[in-house]
Formats: structure tokens, C-alpha cells, sequence
């Protein structure tokens, strides 16, 4: 970790590694470590900035996390910048007052108005729209602090030197319109220069996996024909050669044409030792047990392991690889002590041998950059998300059956389609056609028909850490609807637009 710039100390919140992501979209590295391991970091080495991140907890509670013990709280040895969380425990242990006032609590978008001329706020407006989600509030500034925003209360403070800042809302976060600029200024006090681009990263990332791959060991990588694992893929053949065995598993859960997509996605990023695996009857088997979508996620990862480990086993692996990322591991509540939204398929299996996460500090648009930097095609590169157990949770609030699952993918297909003659692929981050656990009473042929629902949610977003809900235009949501209830067995249609949170991307 020598070269450093910014240490990052993470409190659990929900989009630490955002701010991560967001330093190496400005061109500069970080690390990001749990307060003790900071409090030791810092002690052997000396960055130019430290980034305090929000956090669940409140300052208030038992056991709530604290500042490393050898954080250098004059801002003599590096500039230190406290967000959310960050300022309240600033404030908190330089003699300030933080509470929680029923009046003032923020959730999602808010307005900051800037009440000084401030570094930090350099090409900034006056009143710029920032996201927050804090409960708890800084009531009185500590002594030799002023505050220089505010929205409601103390949106922002900074200390007579300028080297130790806090904010109350989310610079990290897309949300916040002048969040990159607000970032970039911090960087430009603590004199930070460039020091990361796509190609050093792949290079890293490559050396990093020799250093643990070694001889002639072995690895195990799992590739879905997405951008994560096919990128991954792509990063470690040129160093890993014949000892890298690719492993495909037909879950029966894919949608149509994808086993072709998946091939010839694999062949562009140079993958000859591919391996495919049929098990479609056993996943359906297994899952169709439930329609909790967790359940769901256990059943799926279940067979998921079993397969894997017999594939590392047949093969003598030495290691496994996955392409997951810092969403995934955020969301599985792997992070700190960030709380579990939904269980990930690949995210904390135990295994026999050493589980490899290259991309673990990555999100989904940095994994692109690197496709691109790798010269994939834009097939790869441009491909939305789909989620590992695959159709299986868009059969929502009703048994999995080999009916239902081919009723969505059908679906599936039909509206790709109309996406894709629209030219909307560009505008739309992820696609969800879901069938809803909905039966309702319709009529077709001047009959009546008792049949499905199915719900189309379409979202934009830059990180997957929140998102927006896409609107469809009215000609494209009555084509879409009138594709759909073209089937014999779908009689309602409906548009989810929820933005994420309080949703998340996908139904399940």
C-alpha cells in the first residue's frame, strides 16, 4: 500500500466504497480500512487526506465506532474530511453537539445553501441539491470551527487552517449534483496528484494474482458471459494461461439465446478452456421450493457451491475466482459493518481452497472502463446486469416452475426487443420483466380469463448504489403492454418506477 494518497476509514455505511470509486474516477488511489486497522495503518504511513465515511450507527450508541486513536486531530500531518457520520464523530470528540431533533432529519435529496467563501466549494453554487440520510445532527461546532453551509442546520464546518472539514450529506453519492467538483476541491487542498487509470489497475490486478497464483497451481473461474466475469476473465488469461479453467453452469435460469451470448463472449476474451455445465433440473428442483426471494438466493447458492466445488475438485484447483463486486460485497453486508440488504451467490462461500475476489474493490462502471481498456467488444462492455441465479428471481411471489420461468424469459425477450429498436439500450442501466405472484380477472376474445401480471422496472443509474426509475414514453408503454398481453396467459401490466432506495434493482 506504499504511495498511498488517501486513507478512506470505513464506519459501514452503505456507500463507503462509493468514495473509493469516486477518488479513482477523479484519477486518484485510496484504501479503505475499519478503524482499527486505519489506527494501524496510520501509524506507517503518512497519506496526503483522510476521508471519514458515514456510517449506521449514531455517536450516541453503545459501542458505536470511534476515531482511530492515532489520527492526527490538529491537521498537522494530512488534510481529514468527515462525511455524515464522519462530521458527527468530528464534532462529537472536539468538545461539539451532536442530537438527533425530530424537526431535522434528512433522507434522499436535500438543499445546501453555502454560507462562506470556502476551497471546498470552488465552482460550487450557492444553493446546490445534495443527498443526505442522516438522523442525527451537529447542534454546536466545535471550538475553532465555523460552519460554511447549511440546510436546516450545520451542513458543513471547517476549522480555522482549512485542514480538518466535515459535510453532512453524501459528496460520494450521484445524487449529489456538485459531489465530484465538492471531491475534487478536497483533493486540490491536500495537493493530491493523478495516480490511477484502467491500465495500471488491470496491471495491479494482474500482479496481485501472480503473487497469490504461484507455479503451476490452478484456478477456478466462474464466467456468466456479463461484463464482471468475462472482464475478469480477460485480466487473467494472458497471465494464468492453460491454468485457468473457466466453468459455465446452464442454471435454467438464463434467458433466451443467452448460452450463445455467453460463448461468444467467453471466445473475445481470449477463454479456449471453457467448460459448461448443464443443471437446469436441479436448480428448478431445489428453488421452486419457496417464492422468498432470499430463500431463493440460499437454494441457488447452494447448488451453486456444490457444483463449484465439484469442478475444483475434478480439476485439482488450487484456487477459485469470481468476478464480484464492491455492490455485491456492499450488499451482502460484507463491508465493515454494513447491514445485509440480500444475499449475493458468490459472496462469503467457504471453500476448500482460496476464494479470489479481484474486482472486490470495483463497481460495475469501472469494470467497463477496464473491458474497454482491454479492447473487449461493446457487447461486453455495454451488457446490463443481469444476477447470478438469473430468471429465477423474477418469478416473484409464486412457486418457480418450469412454466412460469419460460413465460418470463418469452416475456424477457419481447421486450429487449422493443428497447433495442427504440435505441434505448444507452438509457436504461439495468431491465427487470418480472411475473408478479398476481392473478387477476381480464378479457380477451370477449371472454373472460382469469391470468398473469407482470411487472417491467427499468433503472438509470451510475454505481448501482442508487438508482432512478426509468419513464417509458406512452408509445412505448402501450407497445409494450400490447406485446405482452398478446399471451394467452397475461392480462395486466405494470410499470415500476421506485428508485432505489427505498427499492432496490431488482424485485427479489
Amino acid at each position: 500500500m506504499k504511495g498511498i494518497q488517501i486513507l478512506v476509514v470505513d464506519y459501514g455505511s452503505q456507500y463507503t466504497l462509493v468514495i473509493g470509486r469516486t477518488l479513482r474516477e477523479l484519477g486518484v488511489r485510496s484504501v479503505i480500512l475499519p478503524p482499527k486497522k486505519a489506527d494501524v495503518w496510520l501509524k506507517e504511513n503518512n497519506p496526503k487526506a483522510v476521508i471519514l465515511s458515514g456510517s449506521n450507527w449514531s455517536v450516541h450508541n453503545t459501542g458505536a465506532p470511534g476515531l482511530p486513536k492515532s489520527l492526527d486531530l490538529n491537521g498537522e500531518k494530512y488534510f481529514i474530511l468527515g462525511v455524515c457520520y464522519g462530521m458527527q464523530l468530528l464534532a462529537h470528540k472536539l468538545g461539539g453537539k451532536v442530537e438527533r431533533p425530530l424537526l431535522h432529519r434528512e433522507y434522499g435529496p436535500a438543499i445546501v445553501n453555502l454560507t462562506a467563501k470556502h476551497p471546498l466549494w470552488v465552482g460550487v453554487p450557492k444553493k446546490t441539491t445534495v443527498w443526505a440520510s442522516h438522523g442525527d445532527t451537529v447542534s454546536n461546532l466545535p471550538k475553532g470551527f465555523t460552519p460554511i453551509a447549511k440546510s436546516g442546520g450545520f451542513a458543513a464546518m471547517t476549522n480555522k487552517n482549512n485542514r480538518m472539514l466535515g459535510v453532512q450529506f453524501h459528496p460520494e453519492v450521484a445524487d449529489t449534483k456538485e459531489g465530484k467538483k465538492i471531491l475534487q476541491n478536497f483533493l486540490n487542498l491536500a495537493n493530491c496528484q493523478k495516480d490511477w487509470d484502467p491500465v495500471n489497475l488491470i496491471h495491479q490486478i494482474q500482479k496481485e494474482v501472480l503473487g497469490i497464483v504461484k507455479g503451476k497451481e490452478k484456478v477456478i473461474l466462474g464466467v456468466s458471459g456479463g461484463v464482471d466475469s468475462t472482464t475478469l476473465a480477460a485480466v487473467l488469461t494472458p497471465i494464468l494461461k492453460d491454468r485457468l479453467i473457466c466453468v459455465a453452469i446452464d442454471t435454467g435460469g438464463l434467458r433466451q439465446d443467452e448460452m450463445a451470448e455467453l460463448k461468444a463472449n467467453t471466445k473475445s476474451a481470449g477463454i479456449k478452456n471453457l467448460k459448461i455445465i448443464t443443471a437446469s433440473d436441479e436448480f428448478r428442483k431445489n428453488i421452486g421450493t419457496t417464492i422468498d426471494g432470499e430463500e431463493k438466493r440460499a437454494q441457488f447458492r447452494k447448488i451453486y457451491k456444490k457444483i463449484f466445488a465439484e469442478q475444483i475438485k475434478k480439476y485439482r484447483a488450487d484456487f477459485i475466482a469470481q468476478g464480484t463486486l464492491a455492490t455485491d460485497i456492499i450488499e451482502s453486508g460484507q463491508v465493515g459493518k454494513s447491514a445485509m440488504i440480500k444475499t449475493h451467490h458468490n459472496v462469503g462461500l467457504k471453500w476448500k481452497v482460496e476464494d479470489l475476489h479481484p474486482f472486490r474493490n470495483l463497481f460495475k462502471y469501472e469494470v467497463r472502463e477496464l473491458a474497454r481498456a482491454l479492447k473487449l467488444p461493446r457487447a461486453v462492455y455495454e451488457r446490463n446486469p443481469f444476477p447470478g441465479p438469473g430468471l429465477y428471481l423474477r418469478v416473484v411471489g409464486t412457486p418457480v416452475s418450469k412454466e412460469n420461468i419460460e413465460l418470463v424469459r418469452e416475456a424477457d425477450k419481447a421486450v429487449n426487443e422493443i428497447i433495442k429498436k427504440h435505441n434505448l439500450e444507452k438509457e436504461i442501466s439495468q431491465l427487470i420483466v418480472a411475473l408478479l405472484g398476481i392473478n387477476s380477472v381480464g378479457v380477451k376474445g370477449d371472454e373472460r380469463v382469469y391470468g398473469h401480471s407482470l411487472a417491467i422496472r427499468a433503472v438509470q443509474t451510475v454505481d448501482f448504489m442508487t438508482a432512478k426509475g426509468y419513464y417509458f414514453s406512452e408509445e412505448i408503454v402501450n407497445e409494450i403492454t400490447s406485446a405482452l398481453t398478446k399471451h394467452k396467459g397475461i392480462v395486466r401490466v405494470f410499470f415500476d418506477m421506485t428508485p432505489k432506495p427505498p427499492a432496490t434493482t431488482e424485485f427479489e
